[in-house]
């Protein structure tokens, strides 16, 4: 395998392409160890170091860093270790053993943003926004099903989505003698959150009453 070229990155490291269009990251200090150099060939030996020991190694301890300072989906941690430089198999490597800890797990993921977001967004805001974190949908129609009673698509149980509408109401003052321009701007608030319009309007005669 030929390096093609090598070139700076930030902070001492470097992205090293070779003629396969395979690419890396290493450090300034690794490329001196293993006599990495643009234009030079790279041993199968040194590949194999490279992309089996080095590079998985690293990639663990960068993803086991990042979960120290707050919480990821598999697929958050991924992206963030592909936008690192990673390649994809060692990403999943990657995720794969923090996930064996249990140090990421969805599903626990799920109920936690759940658990903190019920009182403020819909239940359909709410399963959209897990699903744009990578949550498989199999595992939120359980999650949804365990704490609701149903899927995100099925019937209101357990939890009361008006009872929300109507302290978010209360906490922005509504009164019921709002401007025709003041009321379309509070159902547009609630709209854009994904609550129903006939939830909006029942919890707003419950203010009143």
């Amino acid at each position: 395998m030929l390096i093609e070229k090598i070139e700076a990155v930030a902070r001492g490291r470097n992205k090293v392409s070779l003629d396969s269009g395979e690419s890396f990251i290493l450090y300034t200090g690794e490329l001196r160890l293993l006599k990495i150099k643009e234009g030079a060939e790279l041993s199968e030996e040194t590949y194999l170091q490279i992309v089996k020991g080095i590079l998985p190694k690293r990639a663990k301890l960068r993803a086991m860093n990042l979960l120290k300072s707050r919480s990821y989906t598999e697929y958050q941690l991924k992206k963030k270790l592909l936008d690192t430089g990673y390649a994809d198999s060692i990403c999943e490597e990657a995720v794969a053993y923090v996930k064996s800890f249990g140090y990421i797990n969805d599903r626990e993921y799920a109920i936690s943003y759940i658990n903190e977001q019920a009182s403020v967004r819909s239940r359909r805001e709410i399963f959209q926004k897990l699903q744009q974190k990578g949550i498989q949908k199999s595992t939120l129609d359980a999650v949804f099903s365990d704490i609701y009673g149903e899927t995100e698509s099925g019937d209101e149980s357990s939890f009361d989505e008006i009872a929300v509408i109507v302290k978010a109401l209360k906490k922005r003052g509504f009164t019921g003698n709002e401007s025709y321009e003041e009321k379309q701007k509070l159902l547009a608030y609630f709209y854009r959150r994904g609550f129903e319009m006939d939830k909006v309007y029942r919890a707003m005669d419950k203010c009143l009453t």
